[in-house]
């Protein structure tokens, strides 16, 4: 009896420790061996997401999905994702989680991409979410594009090109006797003008080969070295009327700053110049008043000095001796004294 109470208890332990060893094993594998910290993330589809999904940053596992509420917004549903992850792990504020399966056959997870930004995102917030990684996700996306491709466009379209191309058929069918008809009446005509077309060929032929000829002469090399040489002087007169161009402007600018500076010299001597006027006016005045004795003793003084000029001729010697003039005698000649000697 003994041995088998010592065996039915080893045999219990031994279940028990087993079955610890499971609970253990599977709170390992589902991320939930500790305290953790609750985010959320929106995506726009949650294909194969549940309760219990993996969580990986960067491809290690830091938690599992909790549970998953839809949300409509922009006349579209959302669906946020509340994912339980270890306490204390660090999200960069521009990481971003997206969808994806490891492999064509692995479990669908949530795969973080950690940022560069120093800021982390607190317990609590949200982590942006991206377009899903997962290539079936974007097969089945772009099937579903070609799809809606398919039965919204070509098909119309390949329609309307059939109805087109019987239509085209139709019209071409009741109108080929009618070009052909055309064709050969055209046929015809060039026969039947062709001999005068190769006449007024030849015509034109020769008229063109005078004109070569013409042409020749005109741009011979004497002719083509005056050309040359006209366009060079065309040059030279282009250079000196820039040159004259330049200088232009500089008088221009130089006559413009003197006008600037009579204008200064004007504003500034406006006073001045008023009383200038002023007192020009007052001369003229005085001048227009006294003119008459002015003028009166311009002609006394004028006689004088007749009188004196005459007496200087007639004796230069009143000069340095002086005396009272002689009486007038008239325009009596001076004696030639070099004669008499």
């Amino acid at each position: 009896m003994r041995s088998h109470f010592l065996n039915y208890t080893a045999v219990g332990l031994f279940v028990s420790a087993m079955v610890i060893a499971l609970i253990v094993v599977v709170l390992m594998l589902s991320g939930r061996s500790g305290p953790t910290d609750r985010y959320s993330i929106v995506f726009d589809n949650v294909s194969d997401m549940k309760y219990g999904t993996v969580v990986r940053y960067e491809g290690y596992t830091i938690g599992e999905v909790n549970k998953i509420e839809p949300e409509r917004s922009d006349n579209r549903y959302h669906f946020r994702v509340f994912v339980d992850v270890k306490k204390g792990w660090q999200i960069p504020a521009d990481s971003v989680a997206r969808i994806a399966a490891s492999s064509f056959l692995a479990a669908k997870t949530i795969e973080i991409a950690g940022g560069r930004a120093p800021e982390v995102i607190q317990p609590g917030g949200e982590i942006p979410g991206g377009s899903p990684a997962d290539i079936f996700t974007l097969m089945s996306s772009v099937a579903a594009e070609i799809g809606d491709l398919s039965n919204s466009s070509l098909k119309p379209m390949l329609a309307k090109i059939s109805d087109t191309i019987d239509r085209i058929g139709m019209a071409t069918e009741g109108n080929l006797n009618q070009l052909f008809g055309s064709l050969n009446s055209i046929a015809k005509s060039v026969q039947d003008k062709t001999p005068q077309i190769a006449n007024d060929i030849a015509r034109l032929t020769a008229q063109l080969n005078t004109e070569m000829g013409q042409i020749d002469k005109i741009l011979s090399d004497g002719n083509v070295a005056t050309i040359q040489r006209s366009l060079g002087h065309v040059e030279d007169a282009s250079a000196n009327a820039a040159a004259a161009t330049k200088d232009l402007k500089t008088l221009s600018q130089k006559a413009r700053a003197l006008a600037d500076q009579l204008n200064n010299l004007v504003q500034g001597n406006t006073r001045n110049v008023d009383r200038s006027v002023a007192d020009l006016a007052y001369i003229l005045r005085t001048l227009s008043q006294n003119i008459d004795a002015i003028t009166h003793n311009l002609e006394g003084s004028t006689r004088n000095m007749n009188e004196f000029s005459r007496l200087i001729r007639q004796n230069p010697g009143l000069l340095l001796s002086g005396g009272s003039p002689s009486p007038d005698r008239g325009l009596t000649p001076v004696p030639d004294q070099s004669k008499d000697q």
